[in-house]
């Protein structure tokens, strides 16, 4: 398992463009889940990275991220999970009430069903996609993985809820794994903590702050692009 402290600047995204950008929708339990297909402008077939958004939150906070894949030819779906951003024809996840908790813990299905939608890309190539999840999503995304097949690597950002069975599975998975966290974040010392005893494969990446989730990648310069080229490694043909 390798530690690592984040503490660099590295130069600001240049304005790069995608070869093509489009809103796709896909299906799962009801719900018409919204995302951003980007396609960069070389490649075929391409590695694909699958993005999920924290609590409360919704698929914009990866915009950067997913430019910094395009130049490095990775395509990108950045998703709304169920109730948030515009994935909500069902309801919309409102924090601290109990009753739409379902949005939240009920979206593994969704997450699968992104999935499939990527592996029938004619221009994807289905053994080469990766997730990013943010705070509860990264559970989402694991157990998804335990319900159908593990994608081939994972980004957890502030993975606080990540269960005991996730965790078990890290190693056996045949998926590489990246944790982000920030140094003093309150409620990810114990997942931390419980990630370092039981896995021997798992990367970690600690950054300096009480940050959480995809608010990392706004909060710290350079880590979007870190993360980007941790995935390009974990994506290349023959890895």
């Amino acid at each position: 398992m390798a530690l690592a402290l984040l503490c660099l600047a590295i130069p600001a995204l240049a304005q790069s463009s995608f070869a093509s950008e489009a809103r796709i929708e896909v299906a799962s339990d009801g719900w018409r889940l919204i995302g951003d297909l980007n396609l960069p402008v070389a490649g075929n077939p391409l590695p694909a990275v699958l993005m999920l958004n924290q609590a409360a939150g919704n698929r914009n906070a990866y915009v950067e991220l997913a430019r910094y894949l395009a130049d490095r030819g990775i395509a990108s779906l950045r998703l709304d999970l169920p109730g948030h951003g515009q994935s909500t024809n069902l309801g919309r996840f409102v924090p601290g009430e109990r009753s739409r908790d379902p949005m939240i813990w009920e979206a593994e299905a969704g997450v699968v069903a992104a999935l499939e939608f990527l592996q029938t890309q004619q221009k994807i190539d289905p053994r080469r996609i990766a997730v990013v999840g943010a705070s509860y999503a990264g559970e989402e995304a694991a157990e998804a993985g335990r319900l159908s097949t593990y994608a081939k690597a994972y980004v957890l950002l502030s993975p606080g809820s990540l269960s005991d069975e996730s965790i078990d599975r890290i190693d056996t998975s045949g998926a590489r794994w990246l944790f982000v966290t920030s140094r003093d974040e309150p409620f990810l010392q114990d997942i931390r903590n419980a990630v370092t005893a039981r896995s021997e494969s798992v990367e970690q990446l600690i950054v300096p702050g009480r940050g959480h989730a995809s608010n990392l990648l706004a909060e710290h310069p350079g880590l979007a692009e870190r993360v980007a080229v941790w995935l390009e490694s974990k994506l290349a043909v023959g890895d």
